[in-house]
């Protein structure tokens, strides 16, 4: 007689292979029925979804691996937009509240330490959150308003709790930076083809037909622009990883890490360079400049002033290397007579007249595409900004500015203040210096282009300014760490 306990004790322990091997033909017969039916791309999707599903369960589980996830797609979504349309921003709209999501639930059966988010930069853009918000009485459109004021400030609100939360160790924050200078190295290696092997075919249409050739094919040479939205963007962001990289190795204990960040640096100084984008000059030149005032070493100091100074005079007061169109090109950032500078302080003469009688801006959410030829601000909104700066301007007018432009310097200035006075570790005020240098940086370069408001730039930049804020949790931990051994 069969005995329904011994059948148990059979059936019991192999029951998850026996439902893991269902499933599996299931994925098998949909991508093969969906496949015949509606081709390859449509059965791979289809087949696809449990994949999505396991892995939307492991980063619910793991919000630390979902912010990873963020970081990932941000620095690349935009060169994947030129491949396959989507809508990138609702994309990366929805992994960032998957985020912070999956941080609310994980906080409800474990301990998280969110007073760890309550810091000066927190309490500081929660101050520009609300301005932003009280500007919906300046704009009657809610759907412009909040397509503006993500990038402007819910990404950098919701990017300083994240950080602040996840990122609290150390090893986390070397986690991100290697992240952070593999993908620096790959966005050099796509533009290094770009250069010697041609654009592909997706790249010439965006060119010939969407309108990218008037900026990069320009008279002085081609401009490229890796896997970025366009060049501006991506000289920038290499220049901040140029800054950031290359102060990092000098203090990163690691043999290993400080090759990967010498690498990191020197790709990130070559996409600066073959991007033409003259604004993303400042970032070094800024970057570098602010170590020397937070670095405590008078030799790493000294070198660095050397080198900027022999830089800028090679660039400025020279005319070497004029034969090579990348030298001859960087050269004009510093013509106070170039075409372009002079078009774009005549443009800002003109917005100061519209701007005069409207104090809190046109409102955010005002664009040169969404006002009709009916509106009184029509022939204001055809006039480009030309930097993010301007567009903060243009959207909440000069009391916008002044308020937006004080809570940047003063972040800066507390996060100089936490560098000197209250990190202790060589290493970690090294790190956190080159995080802050590389705000500066970026800071700076924001006057000439828009991309503190584009991927990746706008996550990028709080993501390094709220980690500065988390230095003295670094240094504490390393601290104790030292004292158990």
């Amino acid at each position: 007689m069969i005995n329904i306990k011994d059948i148990r004790n059979i059936v019991l322990p192999i029951l998850p292979k026996i439902v893991i091997y269902i499933f599996l033909l299931i994925y098998i017969y949909n991508f093969y029925k969906y496949s015949l039916q509606r081709g390859p791309t449509y059965g791979v999707i289809v087949a696809s979804v449990p994949i999505i599903l396991i892995c939307t369960f492991i980063l619910f589980k793991k919000p630390l691996w979902a912010f990873i996830s963020l970081f990932i797609a941000n620095y690349v979504v935009m060169g994947v937009n030129r491949y396959i349309s989507f809508p990138a921003s609702v994309l990366m709209d929805s992994i960032l509240f998957f985020c912070l999501i999956s941080l609310l639930i994980k906080s409800t059966y474990t301990n998280i330490c969110w007073r760890k988010c309550l810091n000066p930069i927190l309490f500081i853009f929660f101050i520009w959150l609300l301005f932003c918000v009280l500007e919906l009485a300046n704009r009657s459109n809610v759907n412009d308003w909040y397509t503006k004021v993500r990038g402007l400030a819910i990404y950098p609100f919701i990017m300083i709790i994240l950080v602040s939360v996840l990122i609290d160790k150390y090893k986390h924050l070397k986690w991100l930076l290697v992240t952070w200078a593999i993908l620096t190295i790959l966005a050099a290696i796509k533009g290094y083809w770009q250069k010697n092997h041609g654009f592909d075919s997706t790249e010439v249409m965006w060119l010939y037909v969407g309108g990218g050739a008037k900026t990069h094919l320009i008279n002085s040479g081609i401009r490229y622009f890796s896997f970025f939205s366009d060049a501006g963007n991506f000289g920038s962001c290499m220049g901040m990883s140029l800054v950031t990289f290359s102060i990092c190795t000098f203090y990163v204990r690691n043999n290993y890490l400080r090759i990967l960040f010498i690498l990191a640096a020197l790709s990130g100084g070559y996409g600066m360079l073959i991007s033409g984008t003259r604004g993303a000059l400042i970032v070094p030149f800024a970057g570098y400049t602010t170590m020397i005032f937070l670095s405590k070493n008078i030799k790493i100091s000294i070198s660095t002033l050397f080198a900027i100074a022999s830089v800028f005079v090679f660039l400025n007061f020279t005319t070497i290397g004029d034969s090579n169109r990348l030298i001859k090109r960087m050269r004009t950032a510093f013509d106070t007579n170039d075409a372009s500078l002079n078009v774009r302080l005549e443009n800002q003469k003109k917005l100061k007249n519209y701007l005069k009688e409207l104090p809190f801006g046109a409102g955010i959410g005002f664009s040169s595409t969404s006002e009709d030829i009916q509106s009184p601000y029509y022939d204001f909104s055809k006039i480009p900004s030309d930097s993010w700066f301007v567009r903060v301007w243009i959207q909440t007018g000069i009391v916008g500015l002044v308020i937006y432009v004080m809570l940047i310097l003063i972040t800066l200035i507390i996060g100089g203040y936490i560098i000197l006075f209250k990190i202790k570790n060589k290493e970690i005020r090294g790190v956190i210096t080159a995080f802050l240098a590389g705000v500066v940086g970026l800071t700076a370069s924001a006057y000439g282009n828009e991309l503190l408001g584009q991927f990746p730039n706008c996550y990028l930049y709080f993501f390094c300014f709220a980690t500065v804020f988390m230095g003295k949790y670094y240094d504490k931990e390393l601290e104790e760490h030292e004292q158990l051994n």
